[in-house]
């Protein structure tokens, strides 16, 4: 066990590798909190609301639209929307005017809700579509209220409103009352191959997957580079004339490095763990390890493969690249033999790491 703690005592006290380890965690921790905690409001379509009104079917549709997972909304008043607006920010302001519930309980269908949005905008037609799911209970239950009342009893006593509301509510609970959609994720490719649902929350999540994997290579390249320095200073040379067995030297040396990143590893599962869960946060541990341990034998060999640190260095930040082009490509790429590239170490990393995620 000598090689093994002598190898870690040199990382730990390496200052350019401690550097590198800081750094790299630095960023690890600025590309999760820069785009994790933000990737839902990402793939949200953003939009400005105004409600002008208290009344209670104003403030539940302004409820309703506040907790949408398919919008991102964003109050203020008129003044300040405006200039969100004209800025970019969002695109397209709705304003639940003061008598939008009056206008329900009158049956007045037009102009329930005002649109303010640029000429050029696209998104709104998106964003009154999912509005309108939101108002079509309301819509529906004053209308049907409405003809409710005007059929005949036969003696019977009629509702009020409060009574009909909880007749309807209790109605939209029972199972037998209810419908579901049946949607399959199907790929073009292979139309027997089902697949899962792809957000625009998940492909930030896959990003978040690569960079990672890319973080942990540079780190396997600064762990092994005391290795290609040993190799250029001749002492791998002299190593051999003391005998010994070099196999097993080296094994515990490389397993030395892998302990030494196994933080950072470990730190990589842990920040995934709210949307992982803590079983797909061990798998991504052991994805991760997996990765290293890959990486610091391929950096290992290339140390062997070259004359001075320096050349170690820029072959090994060369395959750092291409192991990770590699992995975004076949990730994201719809071209032709990108699925040849899917059995690179970093792609299968990126594939199972978002797959903890669903």
């Amino acid at each position: 066990m000598g090689a093994f703690v002598l190898r870690l005592k040199l990382l730990l006290t390496d200052r350019i590798a401690t550097v590198c380890y800081a750094l790299c965690v630095i960023v690890m921790l600025s590309v999760f909190f820069n785009m994790n905690l933000h990737a839902s409001d990402n793939s949200r379509v953003p939009m400005g609301l105004l409600c002008e009104s208290e009344s209670p079917v104003a403030v539940r549709l302004r409820d309703r639209l506040l907790g949408s997972d398919a919008l991102r909304v964003t109050t203020g008043s008129m003044e300040e929307l405006t200039e969100l607006l004209m800025d970019g920010y969002i695109g397209s302001i709705f304003v639940i005017g003061d008598d939008y519930e009056t206008k329900l309980r009158d049956g007045i269908r037009e102009d329930l809700i005002k649109v303010i949005t640029p000429s050029d905008d696209t998104s709104s037609i998106i964003v009154q579509d999912i509005v309108a799911g939101y108002m079509m209970y309301d819509v529906c239950f004053f209308r049907t209220y409405d003809e409710y009342r005007t059929l005949p009893g036969n003696g019977a006593e009629t509702l009020t409103e409060e009574e009909y509301a909880a007749f309807v509510a209790e109605v939209a609970e029972d199972p037998d009352y209810g419908f579901d959609f049946d949607i399959r994720y199907v790929d073009i490719e292979n139309p027997d191959k089902s697949g899962i649902s792809v957000t625009t929350a998940m492909i930030y999540r896959q990003i978040i997957a690569g960079l990672i994997g890319m973080l942990l290579l540079v780190l396997v390249v600064c762990g092994c580079n005391g290795f290609a320095l040993e190799h250029g200073q001749s002492i791998t040379a002299r190593r051999r004339t003391t005998g010994g067995n070099l196999f097993a030297a080296y094994a515990l040396e490389l397993l030395a490095v892998l302990v030494y990143l196994t933080p950072a590893v470990l730190l990589s599962s842990l920040i995934m763990i709210k949307e992982s869960g803590f079983g797909g946060s061990v798998v991504i541990f052991l994805l991760g390890e997996g990765l290293c341990a890959f990486f610091v034998i391929v950096c290992f060999a290339l140390t062997r493969a070259v004359r001075s640190a320096s050349s170690y260095q820029l072959v090994g930040t060369v395959v750092c690249l291409f192991f990770g082009a590699c992995g975004f490509i076949s990730t994201f790429s719809a071209l032709t033999g990108t699925q040849v590239l899917g059995a690179t170490p970093v792609a299968v990393y990126i594939k199972q790491f978002a797959e903890m995620l669903v």
